[in-house]
């Protein structure tokens, strides 16, 4: 679905910018993300007039850290005020400024954190905000979250990501693919071909592309895309939820997914890689619910069901070929 620009009503911003308010209140309890969540999930409108306020507040914590602008504003400053400041008051508006202007670089620059998964069994991670990430087999992942800003770089690999709620919106960026998440459940996978595909689980996500064809689309729970390394983004299949979920508990769950494509994944969790070598072979579209890593019961069910033979090769990979 592509997302048309507009502004969203008063009374809806209004409502938007109360829970950018509200949710970046210490005290604000799980209760009130509950039902932060459940407004946003209320229609499409709620997600872009969320979106304006919290880029909104972000761009109004940076005016105020902006030195050239308190230097235009102080001397309109009413004199009699500020004969009647106390030395005290403005030493200690010296120290927050200067502690703020610390939190903005730091905040400009946060410190990167590497989460990689080198194992062939999928990995739950808990980030620095919080949020939950599940890298499969393979996965690196960067996070850098500031006090203004969080955000992710997928490096390689397929992680799901369940984002904590917050005041501060999460990025995603993965090749050429940005996306801008609100409180919500969703997978990304970065291919090597340069592919991105995305897959919307709870909540709502923006999708971002650049490219010769760049665009935007804002997925809805139960959407997936896939963005082309020209910056295309094409709506896939509605998600089946086994097939999203299934490699989180080690099943690998296909549709008439092309038998490279199964191959590449079967490999992820396993010491003996597969091999396609035949083009019209690699197409085949196969089904069928594997078990992660069981190269064996793969190429079992290739033999019966699609007359697929295997062939050991000298360096150990095993080829994939048509039986005579």
């Amino acid at each position: 679905m592509r997302v048309a620009e507009h502004t969203p009503d008063e009374q809806t911003f209004q409502r938007a910018s109360e829970w950018v308010a509200r949710l970046e209140a210490a005290d604000c309890s799980r209760a009130e993300r509950d039902a932060f969540e459940d407004w946003l999930a209320e229609h499409p409108a709620h997600v872009r007039a969320w979106a304006q306020a919290e880029t909104l507040h972000q761009q109004a914590a940076l005016l105020a850290d902006d030195a050239g602008l308190r230097a235009r504003v102080a001397p309109h400053v009413h004199p009699a005020r500020r004969r009647w400041l106390p030395r005290l008051a403005i030493a200690a508006g010296l120290c927050v400024a200067a502690i703020g202007g610390g939190l903005f670089a730091i905040d400009g620059n946060p410190a990167t954190h590497h989460y990689a998964n080198d194992s062939r069994v999928p990995q739950q991670r808990t980030l620095e905000d919080g949020s939950i990430a599940t890298l499969d087999a393979g996965a690196a992942l960067a996070a850098r979250v500031g006090w203004r800003g969080r955000r992710l770089d997928l490096e390689r690999g397929r992680v799901q990501l369940q984002v904590a709620p917050s005041a501060k919106t999460l990025r995603v960026q993965a090749g050429n693919t940005s996306l801008r998440d609100i409180g919500t459940t969703f997978q990304v996978e970065r291919r090597g071909d340069g592919r991105v595909d995305v897959a919307l689980l709870e909540g709502a996500v923006e999708v971002t592309s650049s490219g010769a064809q760049a665009s935007r689309y804002l997925l809805q729970p139960g959407q997936q895309v896939q963005v082309l390394p020209s910056g295309r983004i094409q709506p896939a299949a509605a998600l089946s939820r086994p097939a999203a979920e299934g490699w989180l508990h080690g099943q690998l769950v296909f549709d008439g997914a092309p038998l490279q494509e199964v191959v590449e994944r079967m490999n992820r969790y396993s010491a003996t890689p597969l091999v396609v070598n035949d083009p019209a072979l690699a197409s085949l579209a196969v089904s069928g619910t594997f078990r992660a890593g069981d190269a064996q019961h793969l190429l079992r069910a290739l033999a019966l069901g699609w007359s697929i033979a295997a062939r050991q090769r000298a360096d150990g990979a095993v080829e994939l070929h048509r039986q005579p």
